[in-house]
């Protein structure tokens, strides 16, 4: 098992995931939510506002009750899910352009009572009501059409307190969809989101002074409690934008974004895309890639947009991101998901047997916390694969399904098998475009023999475990338990620590 150090505090004893974000916490008049689209902007104290009116006109529907929110990204959402939360009642995100079949399997899957719909699924709102047999309907924004719903606004209506709706023991907050749309899915409780979303809040990627827009719609959970719920939480401004890449970089432009968060394929695309050039780009400091990039595209896309691009891994049923790549570039590990976040434990295992696998061998990547759901708090297991190297970062190479199951050479292993090698170690070296990259020391038998170990070992690894450069020494320096001294043996070839 592999567990990170500490366990920071997190906002465990209120009440709801909005008790915790919007009203523990008061930014005033900053900017909370920008729409890209609309130029529409709430600050902090207009959408506390617009939640609290409307999560008591949702109260009557009482605690516990199931609503569907079929919504683009934008503050309407925003207001729209923050209000269910605040109410007690559970949230079941579904794409806003889902068709009636997958909206209704997805609402009768979680027994939804009623469904907060958006004008572009108005018109099939009624056949979705009869096929899932809800009982309430609102719609945000005006309807075209005459389609005789009610208004969500309309709940604002009513007088109201000035204070978010007291819940006692809240339970369950959401319903997560499964990875790729397959299966029914996992429920959070409120405190389980809200110890994902703190986590992630608290992990360094982000601050309250940042601009953020997401790549990932707030229908899937690593947008919705991964990007959004932190950087509210931090009092920090989202740009929600829906479109294409060039409506991304143009956000990016016009609203001084400093922090995107993008899915593998958005930051790939980006790393070969012309019209980057033609935005002022300038205001980013970070990009957070949600999934596995390979080194290379994080390289190109990070030389186009002219910052950091970090990797990030989350998963559904833990509430968020579990793990974060703050030292990538500096480490030379652009490709890996980093380190778990505080509190999260994880552990590369097999499948079958649920044995813990060795450095460089793959195996399904399990996770453990209290941003997890699983049963008795135990083992979750992602489906996706993954290895992890010596300094306990994690590689995640795609779902189980889709991931050969080759094992994944060790260079250190393969050059010390080596009919002419003795003894071998790799370690990271600094290199001044990687920030660290792995070369290989060994011990010949004969000097004469050095010649074809490079090309032998980079012939039989992945291209994400290739050697830069292989150096014959007489030693290897090894402490009595076994570990290699890097410093010592950096040293015996005249190369920097």
């Amino acid at each position: 098992m592999i567990s990170s150090p500490s366990d920071p505090p997190t906002a465990v004893a209120a009440t709801t995931v909005t008790e915790t974000v919007l009203g523990e916490r008061c930014w005033g008049p900053r900017a909370a939510l920008v729409d890209a689209g609309s130029g529409r902007v709430l600050s902090y104290d207009e959408l506390t506002a617009a939640v609290t009116a409307a999560a008591w006109g949702l109260v009557r529907q009482g605690p516990g009750t199931v609503i569907g929110l079929q919504a683009p990204d934008g503050p309407d959402f925003v207001v729209a899910a923050y209000a269910v939360w605040a109410a007690g009642a559970v949230l079941v995100p579904v794409r806003a352009a889902a068709g009636a079949e997958e909206t209704v399997r997805r609402l009768r899957a979680s027994g939804a009572h009623a469904l907060i719909t958006c004008p572009q699924a108005a018109p099939r709102a009624w056949a979705v009501a009869r096929g899932a047999a809800l009982q309430r309907m609102w719609c945000l924004g005006e309807a075209d059409g005459g389609t005789g719903l009610e208004p969500f606004a309309r709940l604002a209506e009513e007088p109201a307190a000035d204070r978010i709706p007291p819940v006692r023991d809240a339970g369950a907050a959401l319903l997560a969809d499964a990875p790729g749309g397959s299966g029914p899915g996992t429920w959070l409780t409120h405190r389980q989101v809200i110890e994902g979303l703190v986590r992630f809040a608290t992990a360094g990627a982000l601050s309250g002074s940042d601009v953020v827009l997401s790549g990932i719609p707030f229908t899937d959970v690593l947008g919705l409690n991964g990007v959004l719920g932190p950087a509210l939480w931090l009092g920090a401004t989202v740009v929600t934008c829906r479109g294409g890449l060039h409506d991304l970089l143009r956000a990016v432009q016009d609203h001084r974004v400093t922090v995107a968060v993008l899915p593998p394929a958005a930051a790939s695309a980006l790393a070969a895309e012309p019209a980057v050039g033609h935005y002022d780009l300038g205001s980013l400091r970070s990009v957070l890639v949600a999934g596995p990039l390979p080194g290379r595209l994080a390289r190109a896309c990070s030389r186009r947009l002219g910052c950091p691009v970090r990797q990030v891994y989350g998963h559904p049923a833990a509430s968020g991101f579990t793990h974060l790549n703050l030292r990538g570039a500096e480490e030379g590990t652009l490709d890996s998901a980093g380190c778990g976040l505080p509190g999260v434990s994880w552990r590369i295992a097999d499948p079958a047997t649920g044995r813990a696998r060795p450095p460089y061998q793959p195996g399904e990547l399990w996770l453990r916390g209290p941003m997890v759901a699983a049963p008795g708090g135990g083992w979750l297991p992602t489906g996706d694969a993954a290895f992890t190297d010596e300094h306990d970062r994690a590689y995640i190479l795609g779902r189980m399904e889709e991931t050969p199951g080759e094992p994944v050479a060790d260079p250190g292993r393969l050059l010390a098998a080596h009919p002419a090698v003795r003894d071998a170690a790799v370690v990271p070296v600094p290199d001044p475009h990687l920030g660290l990259a792995p070369h290989a020391f060994v011990v010949l038998g004969k000097p004469e023999q050095a010649g074809g170990l490079l090309p032998y070992v980079n012939g039989h690894v992945p291209s994400y475990q290739r050697i830069q450069a292989v150096h014959p020494v007489d030693a290897i320096p090894r402490s009595p338990s076994g570990r290699v001294m890097r410093r010592a043996l950096l040293q015996s070839v005249h190369l920097s620590p």
